[in-house]
This record gives C-alpha cells, sequence and structure tokens, in this order.
C-alpha cells in the first residue's frame, strides 16, 4: 500500500510541476509579444501624416520606381520601340522586348528587331534562357543575355542589342511623368486574368549605330510598357497602338479580344496631353482598318493601314506601317508569330507610332471582319 501511495505521490508531483512549466511558458510568450509589439510600434509605424501620405500615393495600385523591377508573377514584360536618326541623316526604327515566364517552366525570352529604311530590310532576333538570369536590383531591372542588354529604373535605361551586322547602344532617358492605364494600374482581361500596366511614352534616346565597322551616333524618342500579372497572352489576339502625337500627345489604343470567339474582351485607350492623362472607353473612338498585307509565310492578313479617330479631341489620322513585311517569327521561344513595326502618321496631327498586331491565324484578322 505505501509503494502504491508514493507512486502516487510522483505521478501528481510530475503533473503539477508540468502544469508550472507550461504556465510559465504562456506567461513568457505572451510577455515577448507584448514587447515586440510595443517596439515595432515606437520604431517602424508610421506617423498618421505619413500613413495617409502611403494611401494618396498608392490610390494607384503601380508604385514606381519600385515597380520597375520584376515580380513574381506568371507572366512580365518590359517593351521598348523606337525611332533612330544618325548624324548623317539616315533612319531606322526597332523593338526590343524581355519576357519573364514563372509558370510550369521559368524562363526569359528576348525579342528585338531593327528595321533600315536604306535598304529596306526588317532585321529579327530573339532569346531564350533557362531560369531568370536577371540581377537583383531594388526599383530597376538588369536582363544580360549574352551581349545583350536591358537595364534601368525610374526612366533612366540603357539598351544594347545586335542583329546581323546591325549593333546598337542606347541611352534612353524619360521626359514626362509614367502613365497608368486602366483602373489604377490594372486592366482587367476576363478569364484570361488581370494586368498590371504602365507605360514611359516619350523617351529621349541617345547613343551609337554600328553596321559593319561603321560607327554613327543617334538620336531618337522612344515608348516604354511594362506589364505583369497572372494573366494567359495565350488566350487572346489583340490589336496595340502607340503613337507620339503632335501638340504634345501621346496616345495608346488596345483592342483584345477572345482568340476562340473573337469576342471583344476589352477595347480601352490612354490620351495624355502634357500630363493631364484621360482613359478612353471603346466608345470614345473609332479604329477602322483599312489596307492589309498578307504573309507569304503565314497566309496571316494583317492591316497595315488603319484609320483612327477620337472625335472628343478632333483626332482624325491615318496610320500606315512603314515597313508592310513586319512579320516576327517567335515559335522557336514564345510559340507565337505577331506583326511588330513603326507607322507613319498623317492627318489631323503627325508625329511618330509603333504598331502590334497578333491573330494567329487568318480567321482572326480584324481586315477579315472589316
Amino acid at each position: 500500500m505505501m509503494r502504491k501511495t508514493r507512486k502516487t505521490h510522483a505521478i501528481f508531483s510530475s503533473y503539477h510541476f508540468s502544469k508550472r512549466r507550461l504556465i510559465l511558458l504562456v506567461f513568457l510568450a505572451t510577455v515577448g509579444i507584448c514587447v515586440t509589439w510595443i517596439f515595432y510600434e515606437v520604431f517602424f509605424t508610421k506617423t498618421s501624416d505619413d500613413w495617409f501620405e502611403s494611401i494618396a500615393r498608392n490610390s494607384s495600385l503601380v508604385t514606381l520606381p519600385k515597380d520597375d523591377a520584376p515580380h513574381h508573377a506568371e507572366m512580365e514584360w518590359w517593351y521598348y520601340n523606337g525611332y533612330l536618326s544618325t548624324e548623317s541623316g539616315k533612319q531606322y526604327s526597332f523593338h526590343y522586348t524581355v519576357f519573364l515566364l514563372n509558370n510550369v517552366v521559368h524562363h526569359m525570352v528576348s525579342h528585338a528587331s531593327i528595321n533600315d529604311y536604306q535598304t529596306g530590310k526588317h532585321l529579327t532576333a530573339q532569346r531564350r534562357t533557362a531560369g531568370n538570369p536577371s540581377i537583383n536590383k531594388e526599383n530597376g531591372f538588369e536582363f544580360i543575355q549574352g551581349d545583350w542588354l536591358m537595364a534601368g529604373g525610374n526612366g533612366t535605361d540603357q539598351l544594347k542589342f545586335n542583329i546581323e551586322n546591325i549593333s546598337l547602344v542606347l541611352d534612353v532617358i524619360s521626359t514626362q511623368s509614367p502613365i497608368i492605364h486602366g483602373e489604377n494600374g490594372i486592366i482587367s482581361l476576363k478569364d484570361a486574368g488581370d494586368s498590371y500596366y504602365y507605360s514611359r511614352s516619350r523617351m529621349k534616346i541617345s547613343g551609337s549605330l554600328k553596321i559593319g565597322n561603321t560607327v554613327e551616333k543617334v538620336t531618337g524618342i522612344s515608348w516604354f510598357d511594362h506589364q505583369w500579372g497572372d494573366f494567359s497572352v495565350g488566350r487572346l489576339t489583340w490589336d496595340w497602338f502607340s503613337l507620339q502625337l503632335s501638340d504634345s500627345i501621346d496616345l495608346m489604343i488596345y483592342q483584345l479580344r477572345d482568340k476562340k470567339t473573337n469576342e471583344k474582351i476589352l477595347y480601352m485607350g490612354t490620351f495624355n496631353q502634357n500630363g493631364n492623362i484621360e482613359t478612353l472607353s471603346a466608345e470614345d473612338f473609332n479604329v477602322i482598318p483599312k489596307k492589309g498585307w498578307t504573309s507569304k509565310k503565314t497566309n496571316i492578313v494583317y492591316p497595315t493601314e488603319w484609320d483612327i479617330e477620337i472625335p472628343s479631341r478632333k483626332i482624325k489620322i491615318t496610320i500606315k506601317g512603314r515597313n508592310e513585311s513586319n512579320e516576327f517569327d517567335a515559335k522557336l521561344t514564345t510559340y507565337n508569330i505577331y506583326w511588330e513595326g513603326a507607322v507613319s502618321v498623317q492627318g489631323t496631327h503627325t508625329g511618330f507610332g509603333f504598331m502590334e498586331l497578333y491573330y494567329m491565324d487568318a480567321k482572326n484578322s480584324e481586315l477579315h471582319k472589316s
């Protein structure tokens, strides 16, 4: 009986000890949480003025220059187009895009093209790298693929690439505030997802162009786009226009459709004049395809001439592709084919512009539906 009592006493003593230890641990944890909270409130929490200032700055869901940097998104791209003039009066245009794709496979793709208006040549090149070789850079980006470079942030950027015998080394500097597109920086693509989207629509170019052993200084004007989000480009077809018009007007128009049904998903635009920005709905503009060019390789008909009208702004212009044969075969890298090139502008306004058309096949062409 005595042995049983001692054993029972030992069990209860152990129980009370474990219970006291548990209470002590809970107490210490609570004290630790309180101290941590007080420390954070004193040293890290913003004042009320700073807080409301932050809310005001972030009424747009795009924050710059922070969002110049890469994001953890399924799809993201940094895009430039531009016009170049040499000291001797020669003219060129280019586009250069870096894509980051983060889905089942993670990789980086670069597309570039150069139009030489002296020879009529349209040169294209593309590169693909497994993973994400970008350099981690706060408030900016730096993509290196061999001897190609795209780097920058806050509207001060550098581009370096070459196609065949032409090499470009360019400094690209923004001359005005960025344009935030859509609803506070987001455009909705319905079932295809949503995309963050902003542009720097007037960037000054300086640098050099090398052909063979001949180097010339160049100057020009560029348009920059940055989009990212969890959206599926493969579900869409589109017409896209970026126009730098006289009277300091910058105009972007996007016409997005469902690839399978041709249903209109998003027809929108952005009008900017000296920093006064207006979002355009489908009712605000008329975009009518005119003359087309048929690719001998794919039989896709690309409208290379369009009439664009914005009645409220008294804009009525015709744009024409400067080189109709501007199809870009990207099946080796992004598994698609599109038309990308510079356009001339005539009508109530003059200026520079670029156009991108993505139809997949002949039946998706806007010219066939007009």
